[in-house]
């Protein structure tokens, strides 16, 4: 399953089932108090394809991190966790643009 669909903006109601999949996503990693979000618990909320949720987390310029933590029957896994960081600019590769034209 492919995600095309735009991440919904904090006012935007999302549309589609991708859009609200992102945006569970989303908010599970925003609202994590742990230190990490599983794969496993990604599923468990009903997220089809959390990896593939995570990375199109990613290309939308959010900064998530890959983490080694520990399932609750105490086996090492990986799980994602959301960096600290402003909201995502449009478009990631505008700022370098900008700078090759400056000769910066």
């Amino acid at each position: 399953m492919a995600y095309q669909a735009a991440i919904p903006t904090s006012n935007a109601e999302p549309q589609s089932q991708g859009e609200r999949e992102l945006a569970g996503v989303l908010a599970l990693l925003e609202g994590d108090l742990t230190g990490s979000v599983t794969l496993a618990a990604l599923r468990e909320r009903g997220v089809n394809a959390p990896a593939q949720a995570v990375y199109a987390l990613q290309l939308a310029g959010y900064v998530i991190d890959r983490v080694s933590c520990t399932d609750r029957v105490g086996r090492r896994t990986l799980g994602y966790r959301l960096r600290d960081s402003p909201a995502p600019t449009a478009h990631p590769s505008a700022d370098s643009r900008e700078l090759a034209r400056d000769g910066s």
